[in-house]
């Protein structure tokens, strides 16, 4: 509207001027034209064999000789123009003045009419004058790659520090940092980028960590020992024991809650307690623990090698458990989740869609879905990516396009972390018949698109 405001007032303003000059000196000394523009003002193309067609916005970037016609939001994977479109624009001239010289052809083309756009197109457009022109590129953008399909890459390999049975690897502080017991020592390492690596030192973490036990909420990281010590580090590399109650150990770190209108904030874990595990929680000090010392946890509640995840849903914050294997060795299948640490829901039930029981699988939420990938059963090796839209309670196999490559090592224990702007999932190390020693990265197409 600015645009057009500005270009009626320059109008007028020619006018007058124009209408001055003529009475000055005589109308039949000097010829007057209305005011030239070779500029395009509005593009659109339609088709009845391409509904979406109609829908495409389209941009006109206006340089000074030449302009660029061009949908900025991509039409999508395997859109086919068979027929021809029909243009529909209007110019600053206000008439019909759009010569079309695509491969050297030249035809007039008039709003409304039928046009092939299966290939880039070229136009010269007329100002009223007749003699001032400005061409335009026009191009029907179409994505070339399926925006669902998933891209995987090896970024780097040979870490020696991932070439042990015990390793993990959290985000922590802008950082990925990586824990690995390596003859009998735990050693630390951080990146930014998941490729370029350096060890760093730390103090306070005993040799009897369950490295694979290591969590992080962002601002803390926990671990717990063998013997059921739990410990705490909000720097990175300075770990302090917390002053538990003497009377439990802890057994597993279940992960975090954050506060909400309904609860609490605080960490989760199962406590072993007068010969019985319990779940418990504490408060974000460290310092309350609140715990049941009668009910035991479900005998097919997984204690080791499951995924977890805390997240906001509404307005309540939840932890759900994926898999692992319970306290009697049996892996399981199934999703529990939590709102408080104490009371915990299975979601998943055996006559539903779900994952087969995996250990030491990575799950993780992306694109709008969990997913999971990675693990290990009874049966071998889990090969396929599972997804889930209901966070948790049925899951699917995804589709071909989103599989690992054949190069792809299946494995099971890898850590796995999201990139800082939520683009890209790498996957570090894990095992097979021995420890892996590469990083891999993965991610959906259209995240990669400019839009």
């Amino acid at each position: 509207m600015r645009a057009t405001l500005k270009s009626g007032v320059y109008l007028l303003s020619f006018s007058i001027l124009v209408s001055l000059m003529a009475s000055c000196l005589g109308n039949d000394t000097y010829d007057t034209y209305p005011l030239t523009d070779a500029e395009l003002l509005s593009f659109s193309l339609s088709s009845d064999s391409v509904s979406d067609l109609a829908n495409v916005v389209f941009t006109i970037d206006q340089g000074v000789d030449s302009g660029f016609i061009y949908n900025y939001d991509s039409m999508a994977y395997q859109t086919v123009m068979k027929d021809k479109a029909i243009i529909t624009y209007s110019s600053g001239a206000g008439t019909n003045n759009v010569l079309n010289i695509t491969n050297g052809d030249s035809i007039w083309v008039s709003s409304g009419d039928s046009i092939d756009v299966s290939q880039p197109l070229t136009f010269r457009v007329y100002a009223q004058d007749g003699k001032t022109t400005k061409i335009y590129s026009v191009k029907l953008n179409i994505h070339q790659v399926d925006p669902d399909s998933v891209q995987y890459h090896p970024i780097t390999s040979g870490l020696l520090f991932l070439q042990t049975d015990e390793t993990k690897t959290v985000e922590y502080n802008n950082l990925y940092l990586t824990y690995s017991k390596i003859n009998n020592q735990i050693q630390l390492y951080s990146s930014s980028d998941a490729i370029n690596w350096a060890q760093e030192s730390f103090s306070g973490l005993p040799v009897n960590t369950v490295i694979k036990g290591i969590q992080s909420t962002g601002d803390h990281l926990f671990a717990y020992t063998d013997d059921g010590e739990l410990y705490v580090d909000s720097t990175g590399n300075q770990w302090e024991l917390v002053n538990k109650p003497a009377s439990i150990k802890v057994t597993s770190i279940l992960g975090y809650l954050n506060s909400g209108p309904y609860q609490a904030e605080g960490l989760s874990l199962v406590v072993a307690t007068g010969g019985i595990n319990t779940f418990a929680i504490t408060d974000k000090n460290l310092v309350q623990w609140n715990y049941d010392s009668i009910t035991p946890i479900p005998d097919d509640f997984p204690l080791y090698d499951f995924s977890n995840y805390s997240y906001q849903l509404m307005y309540s914050s939840r932890i759900s458990i994926f898999g692992g294997t319970s306290l009697n060795g049996n892996i399981q299948s199934a999703v529990w989740s939590t709102e408080n640490g104490l009371y915990w829901a299975k979601l998943t039930t055996d006559s539903v869609n779900v994952f087969p029981p995996l250990e030491g699988a990575n799950v993780f939420y992306y694109n709008n879905e969990f997913w999971l990938i990675n693990g290990k059963s009874d049966n071998g090796y889990n090969t396929n990516v599972y997804y889930s839209l209901d966070w948790g309670v049925t899951w699917q196999t995804k589709s071909e396009n989103s599989q690992p490559p054949v190069n792809y090592t299946p494995r099971y224990e890898a850590s796995l972390v999201m990139s800082k702007d939520n683009k890209y999932f790498y996957i570090i190390g894990g095992k097979q018949d021995a420890a892996l020693t590469d990083v891999w990265s993965g991610f959906v197409n259209k995240m990669e698109f400019d839009h």
